[in-house]
């Protein structure tokens, strides 16, 4: 996945080097803080030495300047140009077809970076230094040729590594990666099973051993009062790995908390709709 670059949070009328090379250097631990998410690269609109950061100064100017190498080398690997993939022939219609603009105090400005954050629904990057931009969300307008079709937009942006740590971020990048499902490794026979010394134990024991067979399963965790009338295989789904189930073909309802590999709550449901689909049954 890549990041797409918010050319509009450069600022180059005003600020000195200094206060250029700290907007870098955040814009660079911003990208390393995604690459745990799944994130590559930076589409930029346009070439380092087009893209000023200071008056009269430019990136390609702190590329030649700075010491610190290792920031250097990881904005040099992160550069993809430009916004659209001259290959992405539907992205391209979408330029063609729509005129994107942000909007802040009545005041429409053309965005191409946003406008491409939304066409590949990704997450915009911003410098820091202009606080409309220091947010996680921004809006913007879509218009096409017909007047009545205009429509507002929500585009995700990231300015600095702690964005991560911010829900709306958090989910939105759950939405958008592509969903892998990571195995236990734990042999099944070694897996954990942990119950409350009710009636029905035997009962679910038998039900976990099979339950452990899961390569997504870690273990069994809890038993959970009974739920008479649920008629639901999965009762809930929680964003550390949590599952509670109920075997609903019992009198009693008997349940069980399961752990599972899942990371957040979209691995999590994914993993509970595979144990539905392999231990679920109707009496």
């Amino acid at each position: 996945m890549e990041l797409v670059f918010n050319e509009l949070s450069t600022d180059n009328s005003n600020g000195n080097k200094k206060e250029a090379n700290q907007k870098v250097v955040s814009l660079i631990k911003c990208f390393k803080a995604s690459l745990s998410s799944g994130f590559q690269k930076i589409r930029f609109s346009c070439q380092f030495h087009e893209i000023e950061i200071a008056n009269d100064y430019t990136l390609k100017d702190w590329l030649n300047e700075t010491d610190q190498r290792n920031y250097k080398d990881i904005l040099l690997g992160a550069f993809r140009y430009p916004f659209v993939n001259p290959e992405d022939v539907w992205a391209e219609d979408q330029y063609i077809t729509h005129r994107f603009y942000f909007k802040e105090n009545n005041i429409k400005t053309h965005c191409p970076g946003l406008a491409a954050a939304h066409i590949y629904h990704t997450l915009a990057i911003s410098f820091t230094g202009r606080p409309e931009f220091e947010k996680n969300q921004l809006g913007i307008v879509k218009e096409s040729d017909d007047a009545e079709d205009i429509e507002n937009i929500t585009i995700h942006n990231v300015f600095s590594a702690d964005c991560f740590q911010n829900q709306c971020i958090k989910v939105f990048i759950e939405q958008v990666t592509e969903l892998v499902l990571i195995p236990s490794g734990i042999d099944p026979l070694k897996k954990v099973i942990k119950l409350r010394d009710d009636h029905g134990k035997d009962t679910l024991t038998e039900f976990a051993k099979k339950l452990c067979q899961n390569n997504y399963v870690v273990g069994i965790t809890n038993s959970i009062p009974y739920n008479r009338f649920n008629s639901n295989f999965i009762r809930r789904t929680y964003p550390d790995g949590i599952i509670e189930l109920v075997l609903y073909w019992t009198d009693e309802g008997l349940g069980l908390v399961v752990k599972t590999t899942g990371r957040n709550l979209r691995e999590t449901r994914e993993i509970a709709d595979i144990l539905k689909n392999e231990f679920s049954r109707q009496t």
